[in-house]
């Protein structure tokens, strides 16, 4: 490698909240007089920018290291700090050596270095550096296509061909909750978690879905005719924000490519109208998109210089890709909607720890701000994105296998101790939809476990002391962070077996985590109506007050989530990593939330 070739690193600055973003936590704690009082992105730019001394001695080093003025930047919301130098200089000034890796299936070959440091009296300034250490994604399971984007997570959705196209006309009147046991439509769903029937327009929902994945307005039109008796209307559709070169190819697609956003919207819709739906579809054919390029779009402070929060993880607009998106990415020019369900994850090993962090707060300010991040816990137990399982300990070498043994593959951001994480249930076969569910363990297995990078939070360290004392798995540090002290997903799960949706005009049964998050956000959506009607604010991060108040859940204690080798953990009664507090009760909950400020 030359060493006069030109590098541009970036330095992501250690921002003052993320020192210790727990005691923030109390805004969203039902003690606190400040509960539904959210932050303005102002407050929370003042509260999170890094400090002017965290500036002032990065640059200091900088300049000291040889490195001039001109060479040096701060990113508009002084998050950043790039640096132009040769290869040569940065080497010296991260006491490193720089190496070309290639990806063995794509061909891309990345710049990064084994190991790096930084002067002891600088760690509490500088969060990430690249690049560096952080190496491109693995492989997320899509088909190789020539269209599909070079970044991007993976959805949670799993389906099957129905053997007898199910009869049309199903009205709420005329519905019969007997067939629930073997399909579940959104009447079921209401049924199982006591939801009314939406009537309001007054909140705002969103599910969030990444290019090329695309929903069809012809499938739309054939489940609301079916399912709902038309009680949703012919043409009804979501409410689309494009970010970042999106498309929405509602007619070329594989079938694969319209299952997530399909089932994704004949969820959300019929349970919250006539609220409208927003959908935020993100990025070009050709790049893609990640979590991290969405979140620019709805926090203009997260963004970086045009490239992307990290030239690695993310989305680099203008696309170099001639045939994409020619534009600036998006920055803060997105309105987040009070309720955002999302159905994709990656493994939490397929990111670097500093990367996690960094965005895992970015989730704890749009939860200061009144927005409700929930996230798909993962359909293959406590395996990775396609069962894969990890080859050490903790996942430490960030190598995964076929699934048949090894370390569990915990989830991210299902992880992040700010967001809320979604398992799934299912109806017992042959069960009255009054019985009890049980977990999710036909065709998929809900996601859950315990983090490698997350320590527990305060609101769940109750529930995570009762768990161990009284179910402690009989596993080792060999499978999985048994330290009693990592963060434990899922919290919370819904049903998400056996939704008839439709594709390609024939209708499938889709299961998976995919379906139950949104259903998840409806009810949440129903909720936040309520509290604004009586000029209350939404209900934001949800964690704390669903931890206090348990009992407001439907506990599930039948079932498991099998991977790697194992059978996994165990439902149980209270908490469990399988389908967490378990499903909500929207009377109980209604009841919680309402007495709050």
């Amino acid at each position: 490698m030359r060493l006069d070739v030109s590098l541009t690193v970036e330095l992501g600055l250690c921002s003052r909240g993320s020192e210790t973003p727990h005691p923030t936590l109390l805004q969203f704690g039902e003690a606190s007089p400040n509960y539904g009082k959210h932050w303005t992105p102002q407050q929370i730019a003042e509260t999170f920018a890094p400090s002017s001394e965290t500036i002032r001695e990065v640059t200091t080093w900088l300049l000291a290291s040889g490195n001039t003025e001109g060479h040096i930047s701060l990113s508009e919301g002084s998050a950043w700090i790039r640096v132009n130098a040769t290869v040569e200089q940065t080497e010296s000034l991260l006491h490193t050596k720089y190496k070309a890796f290639e990806h063995t299936e794509s061909g891309k070959r990345t710049l990064a270095c084994d190991e790096y440091s930084v002067p002891q009296a600088l760690r509490h300034h500088i969060d990430i550096i690249t690049p560096t250490v952080h190496f491109a994604l693995k492989t997320n399971g899509k088909e190789k296509r020539d269209r599909v984007g070079a970044v991007g997570p993976t959805t949670q959705v799993q389906w099957r061909p129905m053997a007898i196209q199910p009869a049309a006309g199903v009205t709420e009147v005329s519905f019969n909750y007997s067939i629930c046991a073997s399909i579940v439509y959104p009447q079921c769903l209401r049924a199982l978690y006591k939801m009314p029937v939406g009537t309001m327009d007054k909140s705002s929902f969103a599910v969030v879905e990444y290019t090329p994945y695309a929903y069809s307005q012809t499938d739309l039109d054939l489940f609301w005719d079916f399912a709902t008796g038309n009680a949703v209307p012919k043409g009804t559709q979501p409410s689309v924000k494009l970010i970042d070169g999106a498309v929405i190819d509602q007619v070329n697609l594989p079938i694969d490519y319209y299952v997530e956003p399909n089932l994704d919207l004949e969820v959300a819709i019929p349970l919250v109208y006539p609220q409208k739906v927003n959908l935020y579809q993100v990025g070009d054919n050709y790049m893609g998109a990640s979590f991290g390029d969405f979140l620019d779009a709805i926090d203009g402070s997260y963004c970086t210089y045009a490239g992307g929060d990290s030239p690695i993880y993310d989305g680099t607009y203008p696309d170099p890709d001639p045939r994409g998106y020619q534009h600036k990415k998006a920055c803060g020019t997105v309105k987040p909607a009070s309720v955002i369900s999302t159905s994709y994850g990656y493994n939490e090993a397929d990111l670097s720890p500093a990367y996690e962090m960094r965005q895992c707060n970015e989730y704890l300010k749009l939860g200061l701000q009144g927005v409700t991040m929930l996230f798909s816990s993962g359909d293959s137990g406590v395996a990775g994105n396609g069962g894969q399982c990890c080859t050490s300990p903790q996942c430490k070498d960030g190598v995964y296998n076929d699934g048949k043994s090894g370390a569990f593959n915990p989830s991210f951001p299902s992880t992040c101790p700010y967001v809320t994480s979604v398992g799934a249930t299912q109806i017992a076969p042959g069960a009255p939809i009054t019985a009890p569910e049980t977990a999710a363990e036909k065709v998929f297995w809900s996601g859950g476990g315990f983090s490698n990078v997350f320590s527990a939070p305060s609101y769940q360290t109750s529930a995570l002391k009762y768990y161990f004392s009284h179910n402690s798995p009989d596993y080792t540090s060999r499978q999985y962070n048994n330290t009693q002290h990592a963060r434990g997903f899922p919290d919370i799960s819904a049903n998400g077996f056996q939704f008839p949706c439709s594709l390609k005009g024939s209708f499938y049964y889709c299961y998976g985590t995919s379906m139950s998050t949104p259903v998840v956000g409806s009810l949440i959506t129903l909720i936040n109506e309520e509290r604004i009607k009586k000029g209350k604010g939404s209900v934001g991060f949800l964690n704390p007050v669903l931890y206090a108040n348990a009992g407001a859940m439907n506990d599930i204690k039948v079932g498991g989530n099998r991977g790697c080798g194992t059978s996994g953990f165990r439902s149980v009664t209270g908490w469990d990593p399988v389908t967490g507090l378990g499903t909500p009760d929207y009377e109980k909950l209604l009841k919680v939330f309402m007495a709050l400020p």
